[in-house]
């Protein structure tokens, strides 16, 4: 029992932590009953969080019992286990199999017994069928590759078709035209029995099947339903016995010229059993077949030219140089010293070399100088007979550019013959398609840690308004020369900064809430120079760049100075023996297929220092938050953060470059503004005369009573009756009881109704009444752009001014921004 009472009460602690996770945990007893989980990991096993509280694990997922008992044994013994994987089905997705990557570890009692385990859990199934179908691919390719018959080169296309897709049937049609004029021709098949397949109705006078001649993908979720599937429709006219199917699949094989070779076709009885990660898979497919295909029909010339070479050498020649002179690959025969005995004119075509100036030359004279060994290796073997996988290696050409190929070769004798196809773009297309996930995932993790800073920073604004307000209202009250305002002033001061390091969490999470116009980037680069050369000090020289003629970009001017001060700071910090700071202020374009940004016209601010730089580990971590290179009590490692969550909010992006010993770049992207800069005059507030004039009653409504007693003793101070209330549906029967406020002052987001709702009926009752809404962390998404608005934590000089707006400017677009 007492165990039981221990592991639930370290659940309760864990409790907010549970809550905040992106990901799935939960906390087992001794019998392997859940005394704690989280919605994450209750919607991975498909049943609700509070129907798993004392029931195990056996019994909610029987599928994984075994291996779960298994992973608890391990950890009774004392073991913390990490990236474990359990494999099966739950009830949220029975008819499939799931994979979920979890972390088991102990949890102890003050004298070090294991009174239960902590689980975390994470469900990676969609990972793991990718990471399958990436090996099958590769092992698709490698097998491909070392194929050369055409027959058994194209059903073994069509089986891992099969393999990949989950098909019941599979077929490759051969796309010849024949004599009647007729088109795709049955080449293998999978799945089916051929003699009655060639007896279906033929696909090739389907409308479905038309857009394959367009290199284009055909995919049908039920072809019984689906008008392009012509006369096969619902299976009329079929024979008795054939395959039933109702998903279809189809991807055209297409060779290097853009000519349809042919076309990979798949069903399933069952309707909807193909997806868009299909279409990938096959598409992915299908180029392996292409390039398997034209290799394999190349290189059987080739060798069917050297093996009749003797017996019909002026029938054959002809034919030979043909394939030898119209090759758009590079052709070679080598012997086993390297040496080149003859070469196709594609070498011309592709690096630039005349087949006079290749021929009785080592290869090593054009091999890139790093790839050299590889390709000594790869001679020596194909020179012993045994079998070369496609091997790529880099040759130089002649106009000093590195071009990749990709080569096969066969042996006769002591020649080494082999065929070899510029990859270049190819490679290039698969490093950004790389480059593209890794900035999804880096995305999707700064996403998360976003959300969960986001909340953390809203709690503690509601934390530091009771705390920064009654310390405020404290001071008002003890003279300056007495010793306890010292102490206040210090509370006040920590409190103050604690507000700041909210602040900029809240703008890493982009839960800030922006004042967002035109702003002329480069007039405000110009106009804060005197504050930057202040800040930077005599050691740095600070050169500023800007374009003539830029259009203003969409950004919150305060929040914008801000960064750029949080960048200078770095800047400097980086060249403690000082350097140049220089700033360029230009418009760039963003084309399709850039992975930071939509395509479209950006302003661009560059800032560029001299200083030490960064390793690559520091600067794929630079602005995480929290994350500090200065050492520790010399920063908090949220400005950098601070930065990105600001561009990130406002549309925009923001990018470190660095390498060590060559200084630092930090650039934003800032979406153009579609209005033009307008200058605001300057305006003052006197907040004593309004407040003093206009003292009457508030209605004050905050669902925690913290908050809520600390803004009453604020209100009552400034000289207003302040009427409380804890929430709207309170304030409401308030009203309907007979109070008139002179002025709502609401908390925005509470349970029930939010503070903006209260506001909306409030109004449509009492039109005069002035509003105020506060929030923790404005939730930018809700909160009303027609209503006065403060920000937590506050002080009561920050509470009149925004009083101030709430009445001047009742039914006007009215959004204060507190500074620090």
């Amino acid at each position: 029992m007492k165990q039981v009472v221990e592991v639930e009460e370290q659940a309760r602690q864990l409790a907010a932590m549970y809550d905040a996770s992106p990901i799935g945990l939960a906390v087992l007893d001794m019998e392997l009953r859940y005394v704690r989980i989280n919605e994450q990991l209750a919607q991975l096993n498909g049943i609700p969080a509070s129907a798993h509280i004392g029931r195990s694990v056996t019994e909610m997922i029987p599928d994984l019992s075994d291996q779960a008992l298994a992973a608890f044994n391990r950890v009774l013994a004392g073991e913390e286990l990490t990236n474990i994987e359990l494999v099966g089905p739950t009830r949220a997705r029975p008819d499939q199999t799931s994979v979920w990557r979890q972390n088991w570890v102990p949890m102890r009692d003050a004298a070090g017994s294991v009174i239960g385990v902590a689980v975390s859990c994470e469900d990676v199934s969609e990972q793991s069928r990718a990471q399958k179908a990436v090996k099958a691919l590769n092992r698709i390719n490698t097998a491909l590759a070392a194929e050369h018959d055409l027959e058994r080169l194209v059903q073994m296309v069509t089986d891992a078709g099969v393999e990949l897709t989950g098909a019941s049937v599979g077929a490759f049609f051969h796309n010849v035209l024949d004599e009647s004029g007729e088109r795709l021709h049955l080449f293998t098949l999978t799945g089916a029995d051929r003699e009655v397949f060639t007896k279906l109705g033929r696909p090739r006078g389907t409308k479905v099947l038309e857009p394959l001649f367009r290199n284009e993908v055909i995919r049908s979720e039920d072809i019984t339903k689906d008008s392009r599937y012509g006369f096969n429709a619902p299976y009329g006219g079929m024979p008795p016995g054939h395959p039933v199917v109702t998903s279809y699949l189809a991807v055209p094989v297409v060779a290097r010229d853009g000519k349809v070779l042919g076309g990979l076709l798949f069903g399933h009885p069952k309707p909807g059993c193909f997806s868009h990660h299909h279409e990938e898979l096959i598409g992915s497919l299908a180029s392996q077949a292409a390039v398997a295909i034209e290799n394999a029909r190349l290189l059987a010339e080739v060798q069917a030219a050297n093996e009749t070479l003797e017996r019909r050498v002026t029938e054959r020649t002809a034919e030979r140089d043909r394939t030898w002179q119209l090759s758009r690959d590079l052709l070679i025969t080598v012997d086993a010293s390297g040496m080149l005995h003859s070469v196709s004119p594609a070498w011309k075509t592709v690096l630039g070399h005349h087949p006079s100036e290749v021929v009785g030359r080592s290869y090593r004279d054009f091999v890139h100088p790093d790839d050299i060994d590889r390709t000594e290796v790869a001679l020596l073997v194909a020179t012993s007979g045994e079998p070369v996988p496609v091997f790529e290696n880099r040759y130089i050409a002649t106009d000093g550019s590195t071009r990749w190929i990709s080569w096969l070769t066969s042996v006769d004798g002591s020649l080494i013959y082999g065929s070899g196809r510029d990859v270049t773009e190819a490679r290039a297309k698969d490093e950004i398609l790389r480059a593209t996930e890794e900035a999804l995932r880096q995305s999707q993790k700064m996403e998360a840690m976003g959300q969960l800073t986001g909340g953390v920073a809203h709690d503690f604004n509601n934390l530091l308004t009771p705390i920064l307000g009654s310390l405020d209202l404290i001071r008002r009250k003890v003279p300056d020369d007495d010793r306890s305002s010292r102490l206040l002033d210090g509370a006040i001061q920590s409190a103050e900064r604690a507000r700041t390091l909210v602040q900029r969490l809240l703008a890493f999470a982009r839960r800030q809430p922006l004042q967002a116009g035109a702003v002329d980037l480069a007039a405000m680069v110009r106009e804060i120079s005197a504050l930057l050369l202040t800040t930077l000090g005599p050691r740095v020289q600070l050169v500023i760049e800007t374009k003539e003629d830029l259009p203003p970009a969409l950004a919150d001017r305060n929040q914008l100075e801000m960064a750029l001060v949080n960048l200078a700071v770095n800047a400097r910090d980086a060249m403690p023996g000082g350097g140049l700071l220089r700033i360029n202020v230009s418009d760039r374009q963003i084309n399709e297929g850039d992975p930071r940004l939509s395509p479209g016209s950006y302003v661009h601010l560059a800032v560029t220092d001299t200083g030490f730089g960064m390793d690559a580990d520091t600067l794929s971590r630079a602005i995480e938050p929290f994350f500090s290179t200065k050492g520790l009590g010399r920063g908090s490692g949220l400005g950098l953060s601070m930065v990105h969550g600001l561009a990130s909010q406002l549309g925009g992006a923001f990018q470190l470059t660095s390498s060590p010993g060559a200084g630092t770049t930090a650039e934003m992207w800032l979406p153009i503004s579609t209005v033009t800069v307008v200058a605001t005059p300057a305006t003052t507030f006197d907040a004593g005369a309004d407040i003093g004039t206009s003292v009457g009653r508030v209605l004050l409504v905050d669902d925690e009573d913290a908050v809520r007693a600390a803004a009453a003793q604020m209100l009552g101070d400034i000289g207003y009756e302040v009427i409380e209330a804890d929430n709207a549906d309170a304030a409401l029967r308030l009203i309907a009881d007979g109070l008139v406020p002179d002025l709502l002052v609401s908390d925005h987001l509470m349970p029930g109704m939010t503070g903006t709702e209260l506001a909306r009926q409030l109004r449509a009752q009492l039109p005069q009444v002035g509003v105020l809404i506060v929030s923790g962390y404005a939730d930018v998404e809700t909160l009303s752009p027609d209503l006065a608005h403060l920000p937590k934590p506050f002080r009561q000089a920050d509470l009149e001014q925004a009083i101030a707006g709430a009445k001047v400017l009742p039914h006007q677009l009215v959004q204060l921004a507190i500074p620090s």
